[in-house]
């Protein structure tokens, strides 16, 4: 069987000159008309009111952020002794006028916390114009002074200077090496020996029955504790961890020889446990042998 194809009667019109095959024709859309493609006409009348409503938002927040109707009045501040209520604001950055929605209280508690005598802090903002701040400081538990100098400086637990003192209204007292008096801030000495001084300070009572009048840290690093009475004891070198270990054994060989030296005595000149196993006695008025044969009489100089 045979096909033929059939030829349609109507004219083949030409396709015109310079017009590419994929180019749509003009005026041909068939999804949308040019008149829906147009953006809407916006009236100017309500443009102008959009920007004049983001203006008075605008004044809005500024009054709300330095208007007097939120402006710090009061700031309460508990928990200060050696700052004064205005130093405490003036340092946490909370002082009267300001704006009470502009404090950070997070911000305002470490700038607080960078204050020597700070030690913990919590800053809160009220409305409509109160701030409360409460603050905890740091007790002073020894004064220190530089070698010969007789400027007292009170120092934390943590061993960080605090200031000038008069007196040592029975802190324990601490003579570093020689040298510049600190400044406040300043560390002078390792915060874990500080607390050894501290406890021992408060044992030796108890241990020996003589009370300590104070310790002497030398650039060195050797360690010596002064009594009341005036004699001494020569610990030796507390630099590492090793050597704080040590200071246990020290003061336990201290007490072991308890029953044969008189830490009464006015003729006791010093108590040398540098080696806790064979520590030595020396006396101002004669040399005696120590309780342990072959221990040092003496402490040795720096290294």
């Amino acid at each position: 069987m045979k096909f033929r194809r059939r030829r349609s009667v109507l004219p083949r019109v030409p396709w015109p000159n310079g017009l590419e095959r994929t180019e749509p024709l003009r005026g041909q859309l068939w999804t949308r008309s040019e008149r829906a493609l147009k953006e809407p006409d916006v009236s100017w009348r309500w443009r102008g009111l959009a920007a004049a409503a983001a203006v008075a938002e605008i004044a809005l927040v500024a009054w709300l952020w330095v208007g007097p109707a939120v402006a710090v009045r009061t700031v309460e501040v508990t928990g200060a002794h050696h700052m004064t209520a205005r130093q405490v604001a003036g340092a946490a950055g909370v002082s009267g006028g300001g704006s009470i929605i502009s404090i950070d209280g997070q911000s305002a508690e470490q700038r607080l916390l960078s204050q020597v005598w700070i030690r913990a802090a919590t800053v809160q903002p009220q409305l409509p114009g109160t701030v409360i701040v409460q603050v905890s400081e740091w007790q002073p538990v020894a004064v220190y002074h530089a070698g010969k100098s007789t400027k007292l400086f009170l120092m934390s637990s943590q061993a960080v200077i605090l200031g000038p003192t008069a007196t040592a209204a029975g802190l324990v007292d601490v003579q570093g090496p020689a040298g510049n008096d600190p400044r406040v801030g300043d560390h002078p000495l390792d915060h874990q020996l500080l607390a050894a001084l501290v406890n021992m300070q408060r044992a030796l009572p108890t241990l020996i029955g003589q009370d300590a009048a104070g310790f002497i840290f030398d650039s060195c690093g050797d360690l010596t504790l002064v009594a009341k009475r005036g004699w001494k004891v020569y610990f030796g070198r507390v630099l590492t961890p090793e050597e704080f270990a040590v200071l246990r054994d020290k003061l336990a060989a201290l007490r072991a020889i308890a029953g044969s030296v008189n830490y009464a005595s006015s003729d006791l000149d010093y108590v040398n446990v540098m080696n806790p196993a064979e520590p030595a006695v020396g006396f101002r008025s004669r040399a005696v042998p120590s309780p342990s044969p072959g221990a040092t009489a003496a402490p040795i100089s720096c290294r």
